[in-house]
């Protein structure tokens, strides 16, 4: 795509430490990309003698992987996130103030570096942080072999919508990208309301060919293969711990009302995976430049592995059941995660 397809609008801010936000937009999506100020940064450091306790490699796949490569084979064996406890209400207050800046995958840590510098409009984030930083550090040893990666969404949620809309997922999947394979992606998330739901099944996907087929439509598939069954969800303002082989995807809100929901993810990727794609925020605070480029998972040009399958499991929420783009301003699809009508009798794991 030429860079005439690129739009680009830089809005300067009055936010404290806050100097402009840019928009910028290619192939139908928008981003807004922050630009931050050098001055009042805070550096937060590893308190390992604070982590709560945890549960051994034994006890839980996910803290066994931690530092693992990427194993296709590991979708076959259940997991659910590690839960690091609750904000507590003076912390959620914070968390929580209005008019947090969005920022999407950017860089708080770089690997070889133990210091994590948070820009200071990102204030009300430092104490969820600290807490995920102190479990990182206790779980694994090989920190410095990682980038630590920020993404902050809060807004309002409008009935019936979802915040932040994709199919079933994981996050720091390898696909054909990347060989030799890397060391697992793991990340630690909190939102106050609507948190995430996890599907603690077995997936299936070696026979699926990576050059080929979209990972993330059989994991819908396999999901709605179980009515959604195995879907298990953390209670509100808890920290958890996920790896590359927790499928996962957002919630609905279903209330009357709209909901005002703030997330955050801090994700730990080797220092092979570079964070490069255009809308991604630039942390000021590190000394690097990276070339930015555009990078959609439509550009693989990849298929359903289930062709004949319902249409809502193999198309992006911007697009209809056709797969072309909806029109600005349209409801997302939704995928048909249950192939038969819940009943009043049907266990569910999002109860546990």
């Amino acid at each position: 795509m030429s860079e005439a397809a690129i739009t680009r609008e830089r809005v300067p801010s009055d936010r404290d430490g806050l100097i402009a936000v840019e928009h910028l937009g290619y192939r139908g999506k928008r981003y807004e990309i922050p630009c931050f100020d050098t001055t009042g940064g805070h550096v937060l450091k590893a308190r390992p003698e604070d982590a709560p306790p945890l549960p051994s490699a034994d006890e839980s796949p996910v803290v066994r992987c931690i530092h693992g490569r990427w194993d296709l084979s590991e979708f076959e064996r259940p997991r659910r996130p590690v839960s690091l406890g609750t904000l507590n209400a003076k912390e959620l207050e914070v968390f929580t103030r209005p008019d947090a800046v969005r920022v999407l995958d950017m860089p708080i840590k770089l690997p070889d570096c133990d210091e994590y510098r948070l820009p200071r409009a990102l204030a009300q984030f430092a104490g969820a942080l600290q807490r995920i930083i102190d479990v990182e550090h206790t779980l694994n040893p090989h920190h410095a072999d990682y980038h630590a990666y920020l993404t902050i969404d809060q807004r309002w949620v409008a009935p019936h919508t979802l915040h932040r809309e994709a199919p079933c997922h994981v996050d720091g999947f390898q696909g054909a990208r990347w060989h030799p394979r890397c060391y697992n992606n793991h990340s630690y998330t909190v939102s106050d309301v609507l948190p995430t739901a996890y599907y603690v099944q077995p997936f299936q996907l070696r026979h699926l060919d990576e050059r080929l087929h979209d990972f993330f439509w059989e994991m819908n598939a396999q999901v709605a293969d179980t009515d959604e069954s195995f879907r298990w969800q953390p209670a509100e303002a808890e920290l958890t711990l996920m790896d590359c082989y927790c499928v996962h995807r957002g919630v609905e809100n279903t209330s009357p009302t709209p909901v005002f929901r703030t997330w955050l993810r801090l994700s730990f990727e080797e220092r092979r995976r570079v964070f490069d794609r255009l809308g991604n925020a630039h942390n000021p605070l590190f000394d690097y430049d990276w070339p930015m480029v555009e990078r959609d998972i439509e550009q693989l040009h990849l298929r359903a592995y289930r062709e004949d399958d319902d249409p809502s499991l193999s198309v992006f929420p911007w697009q209809d059941l056709s797969g072309n783009p909806l029109p600005r301003g349209a409801l997302k699809t939704k995928p048909r995660l249950r192939r038969r009508a819940p009943s009043a009798t049907t266990p569910h794991a999002d109860k546990a």
